[in-house]
């Protein structure tokens, strides 16, 4: 055997080599799967560019070996083996570059990437007529390493989700490290699993010179690749100007539009955020799935065969679709599908583009409700977009028909100027000024614009601009979408005027009257500030309560009984009711009740305004009370001086024959008489105390002694009835303008009162205190009480709640006290007992 001449710069030429074809087949590959056009070309470079790589890994490395095996090679069988390599890396790849790689793809590829090893390495032997035998043992080896680590490649490129999460740009050159890595070590692996037998002598004359071989090799080698690297980098840039035009207007629809891309069967195969967004699906649940899976039933099957039908045509098709979100809420969206032809003209996919007019949707069926003279509003978007394109100044570059509709400007007078044209002065510079200060810095701004048309009429839009960025992430163009929304401003300042009309007649009811909102039920649902303040009731305790809350008991059943049929018919209903405060006490109010009639003519809600006229039924009661005094009074005037003297001359005759009647029952008798007589005298008293209200002297005294006399003059008489007296004075002089004997009757007839109510005995207290110079004496006890039906009769004439009263002892009580320029207030409950509050002014020093 000759001395091997060993090339290592050759050798590592040869890897670099195969580097370099390497990362440009899998450039190439990897192309495939984002471009449209250019797929065959882009496979046979790939396929060609990987094939010779792992030729000249094997022929260069045998040579780097031994220079003088170049004078021995046959070039049909080199030309054999490069054929078959890359035919194998053909059909290796082929799999690998639909949209959705299979593990069986990767697998198979690996596979016939090892072939294509194989089948260099033996053949390139056989050319050089270098006689080989291999190893069993160590072949299968050899082939499983360089098998496994091209299946690890492959599944990192083009299989694995972790390693292609977000850019990836390291990915491309450690996949053809690893291949280069794979086809060297096929190299030497191969080699040492082969038994090489001696070459064969060549001809001294047929050998040209090492350096000139090598010198050729190298720069055939480069030739063939640099060729390939610069189709490479040629076709990459390319694309990437193609598809960052693309990104701009995806950015764009993306940051004002809902977008889905489907197949031409319908099922969706990409979404953007805001497609997520409105439809609460994820984007696992929604990939593959067909947009019946949004159905929301709201538009007839005739609807979707016409869209069907246009877009299969290939014609764009535009109009407005409610569809129902993963939570079952219904939303609208103004739609626009664009079909994607193929070079047959077919469509082979289809863009959705939509904007969200939900909102819009509902405004209107709100204007359709409270304004029924409008019948059909409408909105420019029905269509399509206002869109207009500017440069980084602002100047107008394109338009499109809706906005010389909208401004009634022609597209030549727009284009070359910019947007102050439609300046309509309403809204101030700092306003644009931070429009240009959000798009000048990249970011989309949004908002509502006014603008004024050529013909000075001006218009509102919903405006959405979007910067296109450079490399720099410098704006140098912007796209405008708007959506005329004049009539929704319009709708919404008549709206505005009608709630302030409607919120000044309801503050002017708050103000001046008590009001109460009910639904049909007569639940109340709404009640101002008046209603708590007199029903002394909370706005949460009352929300929810019906008006038997405040039933005072007064009124009969068949009283709102005939009320609610009133307003039950849609009448209103008008009168006074009298109810009753949460802390018990009475209030009367004049009622109107209006019933809201919904379209067929039944009540829906009752609203009740009422004015408090508790001060003017007092007064009424007191002058009925002074009517009944006043005729007492009268009667008084003419009865008393003519049953006063024949009860004198009764009196004396009975005195008299008392004197010499010695006859016990006879005497008995007489004192019988003597005793009715002094009753009816009593009763001729009270009328001339009626008949004469103002023949009262006042004078300055002490109302605490008169009290105590009063009470020990009693106090014999409540023993009896075993009832105990309380006096609880709280000063020891109270001074008050009083005619002493008639108070000492007043005090003596309601502590009386307050004995004979306790027939099972019990106490009586009796308290003076004094509060805002008016002196307060409460009398006390713990009797059967008085009915409420009874107690607001007391003091009337002939009214008793005794059985053997005639009627007139409170009444003339009442009326001492009101010559006295004092009130009497009675509180009293059954089966508790019964106070007689006694309020007089008093005497200030």
């Amino acid at each position: 055997m000759e001395n091997l001449t060993f090339s290592p710069v050759l050798l590592i030429f040869a890897i670099a080599l195969t580097m370099m074809a390497s990362y440009t087949a899998l450039d190439m590959f990897t192309l495939i799967q984002s471009s449209k056009k250019n797929k065959g070309f882009l496979f046979i470079g790939g396929t060609f560019s990987m094939g010779i790589g792992i030729w000249v890994m094997n022929f260069l490395g045998l040579l780097s070996e031994d220079m003088n095996r170049f004078a021995t090679y046959q070039i049909p069988l080199t030309l054999l083996s490069m054929v078959i390599g890359i035919s194998l890396t053909g059909m290796a790849f082929v799999s690998l570059t639909v949209n959705k790689v299979k593990l069986s793809s990767i697998l198979f590829g690996s596979l016939f990437l090892t072939m294509a090893v194989f089948s260099i390495h033996i053949i390139g032997m056989y050319s050089m007529k270098i006689s080989i035998g291999f190893n069993p043992i160590i072949f299968i080896v050899s082939g499983l390493l360089i098998f496994c680590s091209f299946l690890f490649s492959l599944w990192m490129l083009f299989y694995s989700k972790n390693f292609n999460k977000g850019n990836s740009a390291w990915l491309k050159p450690v996949s053809a490290g690893i291949i280069t890595a794979a086809v060297a070590q096929g190299h030497f692996l191969l080699k040492r699993a082969s038994s090489i037998g001696e070459a064969p002598v060549a001809q001294k004359t047929l050998i040209p010179d090492d350096s000139f071989i090598f010198y050729l090799v190298l720069f055939v080698s480069f030739l063939i690749f640099g060729g390939l690297i610069i189709s490479s980098t040629l076709i990459s840039k390319k694309l990437a100007a193609a598809d960052s035009h693309l990104k701009d207007i995806l950015a764009a629809l993306d940051a004002s539009a809902i977008v889905g891309i489907t197949d031409n069967d319908g099922n969706l195969i990409d979404v953007n955020d805001k497609f997520l967004e409105i439809t609460k699906y994820t984007k696992e649940e929604i990939i593959g799935k067909n947009h019946r899976l949004m159905n929301s039933g709201y538009h007839s099957k005739e609807f979707f065969k016409d869209l069907w039908d246009t877009v299969q045509a290939g014609e764009i098709w535009h109009g407005e679709v409610c569809n129902k979100a993963k939570d079952g809420s219904l939303y609208w969206v103004d739609t626009t599908i664009v079909p994607f032809l193929d070079s047959k003209g077919k469509p082979y996919q289809y863009v959705s583009i939509r904007s969200d007019i939900t909102d819009r949707k509902k405004a209107e069926e709100e204007l359709l409700e409270r304004h029924k003279e409008i019948s059909d509003i409408t909105f420019a978007l029905n269509q399509s977009s206002i869109v207009a394109i500017t440069d980084s100044r602002g100047i107008i570059m394109s338009v499109n028909d809706k906005f010389c509709e909208i401004s009634n400007y022609s597209r030549e007078e727009l284009i070359g100027q910019d947007h102050r044209i439609l300046n309509s002065g309403t809204h101030p510079k700092e306003f644009f000024m931070d429009l240009w200060r959000t798009i000048g810095s990249g970011k989309v701004w949004k908002g509502e614009i006014c603008n004024r048309a050529k013909d000075g009429k001006l218009y509102w839009v919903d405006t959405t601009i979007v910067p296109f960025l450079n490399k720099k992430g410098k704006p140098y163009q912007y796209i405008a979408i708007r959506s005329d929304i004049t009539n929704r401003k319009t709708a919404e300042q008549n709206l505005k005027n009608s709630l302030k009309e409607i919120s000044d007649y309801k503050f002017a009811l708050d103000e001046s009257s008590i009001v109460a909102i009910t639904d049909a039920r007569g639940k109340i649902i709404s009640v101002n500030d008046n209603f708590c303040v007199i029903s002394k009731y909370s706005r949460e305790e009352l929300i929810g309560q019906d008006h038997n809350l405040l039933n005072s008991g007064l009124h009969p059943k068949e009283f709102f009984k005939d009320l609610w049929r009133t307003i039950g018919q849609g009448n209103v209903w008008k009168g006074e009711i009298r109810n009753r405060a949460k802390d018990g006490s009475f209030y009367w109010v004049d009622t109107t009740i209006v019933p809201f009639l919904d379209e067929k003519g039944r009540p829906y809600q009752y609203v009740a305004i009422r004015n408090d006229i508790t001060e003017r039924k007092k007064t009424e009661e007191m002058l009925h009370r002074q009517d009944k005094l006043a005729a007492v009074g009268q009667l008084a005037a003419g009865v008393a001086h003519e049953i006063r003297n024949p009860l004198t001359s009764m009196r004396g005759y009975a005195e008299f024959l008392q004197l010499d009647e010695r006859d016990p029952e006879r005497l008995e008798f007489l004192n019988i008489i003597l005793d009715e007589i002094e009753r009816v005298n009593g009763i001729v008293e009270d009328f001339m105390v009626l008949a004469k209200p103002k023949a009262v002297e006042l004078e300055e005294k002490n109302v605490v002694p008169v009290i105590s006399t009063v009470l020990s003059l009693l106090e014999f008489e409540a023993r009896k009835k075993n009832v105990k007296l309380f006096f609880d004075n709280s000063h020891d002089i109270i001074q008050i303008e009083c005619d002493e004997n008639r108070l000492k009757q007043v005090f003596l007839n309601f502590v009386k009162n307050g004995i004979e109510a306790m027939p099972n005995g019990g106490e009586l207290h009796v308290k003076t205190s004094i509060q805002d110079n008016q002196v307060q004496i409460a009398i006390q006890d713990t009797g059967v009480g008085i009915p409420e039906e009874k107690l607001k009769k007391l003091g009337e004439p002939f009214y008793t709640t005794k059985k053997n009263g005639n009627g007139l002892g409170l009444m003339v009580s009442f009326k001492i006290i009101e010559s006295h320029n004092g009130k009497v207030f009675v509180e009293s409950e059954p089966n508790k007992g019964t106070t007689f509050n006694i309020v007089l002014p008093a005497k200030t020093a």
